[in-house]
């Protein structure tokens, strides 16, 4: 019989959320029921944009108790999918530890699911998804570089929110580490089905998922990305698309993508390679001992998927 405690899984973003979305928890057959949905705006609602003065666990848990009782009636297991829940690197949002504290204060019971990129590799990612959004500044002051010695003025994207093994030794502290399963994103890669047998297995789905879907959110390549943070120097996006400044931004959104098309690979390939040598010499050997100890708490050796360990 399908166990219906509810399974949560709470990020990081751009770590294969859409994936597991798309593949996993959208389709019934795998035993899953969303009826918050896919991601669970609710869940933005309920543990992130409310004042913690106004937050009251029995008040929320009252805002999800119908879709607990669908999901046990339809004998699936009821999942929360919602990557912000760890915070936003793209915007500098950080309350990963007070939303852990609220998630088990409204679900004691439930099931957490963490899934982790290497750290150079979700940083250059963010930073797409940060000048997709029309951000302008440069990688270097993305991370902090630039604003480093200046009181009170601190990075959009902080390096030690990459420091997985707090987080993750913060969620088994609260619901037990039999009830936190971490997987890297980059064992779900190499192995998908197995990958997905571990999450059905942990959250005590019984279902029959499709193994031969793709979902892919594919980011814009290193040349357009470069002439993109160019660009939002002088268009930022509009509040209104039907103003002049919508429509300049319009004008330099469809440039960029013309670059995307036309600009030879081998320019993409050095602007990439570039964006890549910064992000390892400002980052270091930051996150070795992080990785080692994640290793640990996790039971898989991160060095097998390329992590600094």
């Amino acid at each position: 019989m399908t166990d219906s405690r509810i399974l949560i899984h709470i990020g990081y973003p751009k770590a294969a959320s859409t994936w597991l979305q798309q593949v996993i928890f959208k389709d019934e057959n795998s035993g899953f029921y969303a009826p918050w949905g896919l991601p669970s705006y609710e869940a933005l609602d309920s543990f992130i944009n409310i004042s913690p003065y106004h937050f009251s666990a029995d008040s929320v848990r009252q805002t999800f108790n119908l879709g607990l009782k669908n999901a046990a009636e339809k004998q699936l297991v009821p999942v929360i999918s919602e990557e912000f829940l760890t915070g936003d690197q793209t915007r500098g949002k950080y309350w990963g530890k007070e939303v852990a504290e609220r998630l088990h204060a409204v679900f004691p019971e439930g099931r957490v699911l963490i899934l982790i990129r290497e750290q150079k590799s979700i940083i250059l990612s963010a930073y797409r998804q940060y000048i997709r959004r029309g951000g302008f500044v440069s990688l270097e002051r993305f991370l902090g570089i630039s604003t480093q010695n200046k009181t009170g003025i601190g990075p959009v994207c902080r390096l030690d929110y990459f420091e997985y093994d707090r987080p993750i030794e913060h969620y088994q502290t609260l619901f037990g580490s039999e009830n936190v399963l971490v997987l890297p994103t980059e064992f779900l890669k190499k192995n998908a089905k197995d990958a997905i047998e571990k999450i059905l297995s942990f959250s005590g789905s019984q279902g029959n998922p499709d193994y031969q879907k793709v979902a892919q959110n594919v980011g814009i390549k290193g040349g357009t990305l470069a002439f993109r943070q160019k660009l939002n120097n002088f268009c930022a996006p509009p509040e209104q698309q039907e103003s002049v400044q919508g429509f300049i931004w319009l004008l330099g959104y469809k440039m960029s993508g013309t670059i995307e098309k036309f600009l030879p690979q081998k320019y993409h390939d050095r602007a990439e390679e570039n964006f890549k040598n910064i992000i390892a010499q400002i980052a270091g050997d930051s996150f070795i001992q992080s990785n080692q100890r994640t290793s640990q708490l996790i039971g898989m050796n991160l060095k097998d998927f390329g992590y600094s360990c």
